[in-house]
């Protein structure tokens, strides 16, 4: 998967991000939690799409999922069945990947970079916060906040600088993957088919 729609993302939030009015910024956290939901359900496919293909699962409808599921439960599965995958993230550690046929030297195929934790976490939360709740009930606490952006944002933009698909290892439980993934999502056998 390319990630045009993450960059389209990441441009309306640093367009949005130079005014310092309330509707632009509350607009611009919009733009900001999408992209978190892109790189959540792209990451969890790229890790996952083999062996949820070999279970079965036919259909990846990703607009639709993300508001039936939970991102926070996708991020879970990939720290549950990823080596290294807490510790990677939380250091901004890049893995490089890399390959080499014969004589030929070594040639990079790609770099994994994991989901930075404070992601589908704290900001997560902080941003669906601005969005979902009325300023009236509490301006101060829910009103954008233009510094918090800015983090969130340089914390996107470090991820689609540094990450590129295909390369990540599932290497942790392997054989538990479907299971899990029906448990964590309470989906029964014909559910998981359309992962409805």
């Amino acid at each position: 998967m390319k990630f045009k729609r993450l960059g389209n993302y990441l441009e309306r939030a640093e367009y949005l991000l130079n005014s310092d009015d309330e509707v632009n910024l509350t607009y611009c956290a919009l733009e900001l939690r999408r992209a978190i939901e892109l790189i959540i359900w792209t990451q969890f496919i790229d890790a996952f799409r083999r062996k949820i293909s070999e279970g079965g699962m036919y259909h990846f409808d990703y607009p639709l999922k993300l508001q039936k599921q939970s991102i926070h439960k996708m991020y879970e599965l990939l720290k549950k069945h990823i080596h290294d995958y807490s510790y990677r993230a939380s250091r901004r550690v890049v893995v490089t990947h890399s390959s080499a046929s014969g004589n030929a030297p070594l040639q990079k195929d790609g770099d994994v970079c994991y989901i930075p934790p404070e992601l589908p976490t704290s900001d997560y939360r902080y941003l669906s916060l601005i969005i979902h709740y009325e300023k009236e009930l509490d301006q101060k606490k829910y009103g954008p906040d233009k510094i918090k952006l800015v983090e969130i944002y340089e914390r996107l933009k470090y991820f689609k600088e540094n990450y590129t698909y295909r390369f990540l290892t599932v290497s942790i439980d392997v054989d538990e993957i479907i299971p899990n993934i029906k448990k964590a999502f309470s989906l029964s056998d014909d559910e998981f088919k359309s992962f409805s």
